[in-house]
């Protein structure tokens, strides 16, 4: 849509290449396995990789970084999971998991309230630390108001603040 001048921003998960259309990253953010209270990865201890072995996941669904970037964990680390759930919404992942039926891999943002008050637990998935990139999507020939630039600098601003909150 914003290609085609019918949205004046767009905000993606993963960079694209199209000649009309230019991006920027905004934000890096921390993905974290979430898992109930209760299960014993939530005791605060490292994991290994072969922990995860045979675990249900409950996933975002296809096609969206969190669902890539996890199926290329799974891959690269040759586990074998079971894919519970496919869900297309944050809280209703954060509630699945909350009831018992899987893991999932989610912004640490996004959990941030359910790992504070004792819901979820967030635990670091074994090797290096995996993150998630947001990026701002502008036509290249798109005259720039000034309210749209506002927009645009107000975005830079909350990403900053954000920036500043998790680390």
């Amino acid at each position: 849509k914003v290609a085609g001048l019918q949205c004046d921003l767009g905000f993606i998960s993963y960079p694209l290449e199209h000649k009309k259309v230019m991006i920027r990253e905004i934000l890096e953010d921390r993905l974290v396995l979430i898992v109930p209270p209760d299960h014993p990865f939530a005791n605060g201890g490292l994991l290994s990789i072969h922990e995860l072995e045979g675990q249900r996941m409950i996933v975002h669904e296809k096609g969206s970084a969190p669902y890539r970037i996890l199926h290329e964990y799974i891959r690269k680390n040759n586990l074998s999971v079971t894919i519970s759930l496919e869900l297309s919404s944050n809280m209703a992942i954060k509630k699945a998991v909350e009831s018992g039926l899987g893991l999932a891999l989610i912004s640490r943002k996004v959990a941030e309230t359910e790992i504070r008050d004792g819901k979820l637990a967030a635990v670091p998935l074994p090797g290096r630390e995996m993150k998630r990139k947001f990026y701002m999507a502008c036509h290249r020939d798109k005259y720039i108001s000034e309210t749209l630039r506002a927009l645009m600098d107000q975005v830079d601003t909350w990403a900053a603040d954000y920036l500043k909150r998790i680390s």
